[in-house]
């Protein structure tokens, strides 16, 4: 049996064994001291030094994109947006949650891993909205990795988030690339992602993930140097970026609108990107940025971009009951046609050959200059309006206001060319005064439309009169009778609260000036789009109505073309009248209205009606019909039921009933007679 050590030989035993356990220990904390530096070293060679074999993220958008919007700080650029009073007015939509439905999946992707958003949070986001089918638009969301070369690390991460959120989870691959397809189990809506390169897409369209996939090896957009340009012009600015894609936004207004009017057209063929920085506040959407002309330019655009601003005036005179209003300005109308012709002859020379045919055709025909007759007067401002239905009508109107250097000259050069019209043509020349103001008419057959363009051809057989410096025109004396009785009450937009507002927020001088009063289009776009778009439009009226005034300024020459829009906000509720209203005074209003509109109905019946007044019930089926002479009612009046019949028939003398007035039942059944003297 061994001996037990000695209590000295034990101690220093120990001591040895607690040395080399230090030692070890140590070495142990230097190695891992050294494995963190060689992986820290790694992880910064490999975020930030290593060679970065990343795809540009616009290589991935594809190519019929509408519109794109680019933000460089996505969470917090959307905590601020969320946070707006404009936004949360947007939520309240019915469509426009749904389509705020979609983007928050995306978002809760995003947003339920902290650590993945500090990945995310500061890279650039892209979203870009395509047609996909004849009625449907969708999106494609692009988010910029940089320089996450563990792309594995990533996808780890976001595998955790799919599950956590109750995603069916499914794989396909499409070239090269694994499409993960998320299946939601509430809605069933798929969710399409992949990781291209260093990036991550997602989209509710498998074809938009296709089209970006297939876009990385032959990219469109990405180097397009129009949209490269733009994109220069306006980097880092605002809260967020949108570039606009002309050639593809009349799709956008098919879906909406069916068949496209052919001035969409003209825009999308001669403008190529816009970039706009976007900025929000609690008041208003302000969009600020260029647009570049294209290689090819419709020649009425180019001649416009080439031919100077004008300050705009028209509002002066113009009705309130305006509810878009484009005011187009060029320093003088000489040049304009100067441009005109330079860009006819240059690049559509087929087109310019039929332009002088029609020239000299209008000149010979009338025997006038049409440089000197008639754009000798005007000063380069033109003003179009189209407005809610006036005093004599149910139906909407347009006017035209067109601004004289000198109105005894238009007056002078008017009515010469309405001698010569006069003089050559078969038509009766008619002039006749209200209030004091001439309405006059004259055949101005390819005038406008000649020199214009096609907007104007509405104008060809037109009614004017002469309104401080203007000379203005309708399609119809009804509109210009209601016209000068808006003008009188000062019912014009220079009074209009909502105009004054967008007004102050533009330029005075303008290329071309866009105003929207959506409380007062909206009746008027019922008959330009399909059922499905109207229903929709009326389902979020509350929500159009909270952004009531819009301008669109666009401005400069030649290629680099400046663009503003001001989306203006105010929250909309529905207005009850209350006790607080003074009923006796509202119905000596409505009484001398009623008054006004009697007297306007009369004598527009007599003057252009072949003197018979007709009144209408609400639905527009006709309610009475009387002859009239001199304002008066005079002559052979019938009343008839909202059915079309008969319900009164008799004679008036100088607006008194006279005679035998017979009425009748719903059945056509005579009811009785009355003795009238």
């Amino acid at each position: 049996m061994q001996e037990p050590l000695p209590v000295n030989d034990m101690e220093k035993k120990v001591e040895v064994k607690t040395g080399a356990n230090k030692k070890l220990i140590k070495r142990i904390i230097w190695l891992a001291l050294f494995g963190l530096l060689i992986y820290g070293g790694y992880r910064f060679y490999s975020f930030y030094i290593a060679p970065n074999r990343a795809v540009q993220q616009t290589y991935l958008i594809p190519k019929d994109a509408i519109f794109i919007i680019q933000s460089g700080n996505p969470v917090s650029d959307w905590k601020k947006i969320s946070g707006s009073e404009p936004w949360k007015s947007l939520q309240q939509s019915p469509s426009f949650a749904a389509i705020s439905a979609k983007a928050a999946v995306l978002d809760s992707v995003l947003n339920s891993n902290s650590r993945l958003m500090s990945f995310i949070g500061e890279r650039d986001l892209i979203v870009s909205a395509h047609k996909v089918r004849s009625n449907h638009w969708d999106f494609l969301y692009i988010v910029d990795l940089q320089k996450l070369s563990e792309v594995e690390f990533l996808k780890e991460h976001i595998q955790q988030v799919y599950s956590f959120l109750n995603f069916k989870v499914t794989y396909r691959r499409y070239k090269d690339v694994e499409i993960i397809e998320l299946t939601s189990s509430k809605t069933r809506e798929i969710l399409y992602t992949a990781f291209v390169d260093n990036h991550y897409i997602a989209s509710y369209s498998s074809k938009l993930i296709q089209a970006s996939i297939d876009e990385r090896n032959n990219p469109t957009i990405g180097l397009d140097h129009n949209f490269l340009d733009v994109s220069k012009l306006v980097a880092d600015k605002g809260l967020f970026r949108i570039y606009i894609q002309y050639t593809y936004l009349p799709g956008l207004f098919e879906i909406y609108m069916g068949k496209t009017d052919s001035y969409l057209s003209v825009i999308g063929n001669s403008m190529t990107f816009a970039g706009l920085k976007v900025d929000v506040n609690n008041d208003k959407f302000e969009l600020n940025g260029y647009t570049f002309l294209g290689d090819t330019v419709n020649p009425y655009v180019s001649a416009l971009f080439h031919s100077g601003r004008k300050e705009m005036k028209a509002h002066n005179i113009l009705s309130d009951r305006t509810a878009f209003y484009t005011n187009i300005g060029f320093d003088d109308p000489t040049i304009f046609i100067k441009e005109l012709e330079k860009a006819l002859s240059t690049n559509h020379p087929s087109e310019y050959s039929t332009y002088k045919s029609t020239y000299k055709k209008i000149e010979s025909t009338l025997e006038i200059s049409l440089a000197d007759d008639f754009f000798s007067w005007m000063s380069g401002e033109f003003a179009f309006t189209e407005l809610e239905p006036g005093l004599l009508g149910r139906e909407p109107e347009i006017i035209l206001a067109i601004k004289a250097k000198d109105m005894k000259l238009a007056k002078e050069k008017m009515s010469y060319l309405e001698k010569k019209v006069k003089k050559h043509t078969p038509l009766n020349v008619k002039t006749v005064s209200y209030k004091g103001y001439k309405i006059n008419y004259v055949e101005l057959k390819g005038f406008f439309g000649l020199f214009f363009g096609k907007i104007f051809n509405k104008f060809e057989k037109p009614y004017y009169t002469y309104i401080e410096d203007y000379v203005v025109l309708s399609n119809r004396p009804a509109s210009l009778l209601s016209f000068v009785e808006d003008y009188e009450q000062k019912r014009t937009m220079s009074n209009d609260d909502g105009f004054k507002l967008a007004l102050s927020q533009v330029d005075k001088k303008s290329t071309y000036f866009v105003y929207t009063n959506t409380r007062k289009i909206l009746p008027i776009l019922k008959p330009i789009l399909n059922g499905k778009s109207w229903n929709d439009l009326d389902e979020n009226r509350n929500t159009v109505y909270s952004f009531p005034y819009s301008a669109l300024q666009i401005g400069g020459d030649q290629k680099q073309v400046t663009v503003q829009l001001c989306l203006n906000y105010q929250p909309f509720t529905e207005e009850f009248i209350t006790d607080s209203i003074d009923h006796e005074e509202e119905n000596d209003s409505i009484a001398s209205e009623n008054q006004t509109i009697d007297e306007l109905n009369r004598f527009y019946a007599e003057k252009f009606l072949g003197n018979i007044y007709r009144e209408f019930y609400p639905e527009g089926q006709l309610k009475s019909e009387c002859e009239i002479r001199d304002g008066r009612r005079h002559g052979k009046y019938h009343e008839y039921f909202e059915d079309g019949t008969l319900k009164v028939r008799g004679k008036y003398s100088k607006d008194r009933q006279r005679g035998t007035w017979l009425y009748y039942s719903t059945e056509g059944k005579l009811e009785r007679k009355e003795k009238k003297t």
